[in-house]
C-alpha cells in the first residue's frame, strides 16, 4: 500500500516541477535577473517552512543537534539552488518539455548510481539489465523529446 501513496506522490509532486520552472523563468524575465528569480523563490520556500517550524508540531533542533550533523548533509539546499537557477535559464530556451525530459534522465542517470553503491546508507539495489533497460528507454525517450 505505502509503494502506491509513494507513488501518487511522485507523480503529484512532479506535475509541480514544470510550473516551478516556467513560474520562475517568467519571474526572471519580467525583474531582469536569475539570481534575484532564484533567491525570490528560495525566500518564499523558506518562509512557508518557517511558518511550519514556527507553528506546527516540527521544532528547531538544537544548536548541539546540529553542530554533530555530517557538514555534508546541509548541501541540499546548495544543490537545490543550483537546480532552480539551471531551470530559470534553461526554459526559457529549451523549452518546459526538454528541461523536465533533461532532469528526468539526469536523475535517474544518478539514482542507478547511487542505488548501485548505497550511497549515503540507501539499500543497495544493483543495475541489472531489468533497469538498465528501463533507463535505455527513459534516455531514448528523452533524446526523440529533446530533438523534436
Amino acid at each position: 500500500m505505502y509503494k502506491v501513496y509513494f507513488s501518487i506522490l511522485g507523480i503529484c509532486a512532479g506535475l509541480l516541477v514544470p510550473f516551478q520552472a516556467i513560474i520562475n523563468s517568467k519571474l526572471s524575465s519580467e525583474i531582469g535577473h536569475p539570481l534575484i528569480a532564484a533567491f525570490i523563490s528560495f525566500t518564499g520556500g523558506f518562509l512557508v517552512f518557517l511558518l511550519f517550524m514556527l507553528f506546527g508540531p516540527v521544532k528547531f533542533p538544537s544548536i548541539a543537534n546540529l553542530a554533530s550533523v555530517n557538514p555534508f548533509l546541509l548541501t541540499g539546499g546548495l544543490l537545490g539552488s543550483c537546480f532552480v537557477f539551471a531551470a530559470i535559464i534553461a526554459v526559457p530556451k529549451i523549452g518546459s518539455t526538454a528541461w523536465i525530459s533533461l532532469i528526468i534522465a539526469g536523475q535517474l542517470l544518478m539514482s542507478l548510481i547511487l542505488d548501485h553503491y548505497g550511497v549515503l546508507g540507501l539499500p543497495i539495489k544493483p543495475i541489472n539489465l531489468y533497469r538498465l533497460g528501463g533507463a535505455v528507454l527513459l534516455f531514448a525517450g528523452t533524446f526523440l523529446v529533446v530533438k523534436y
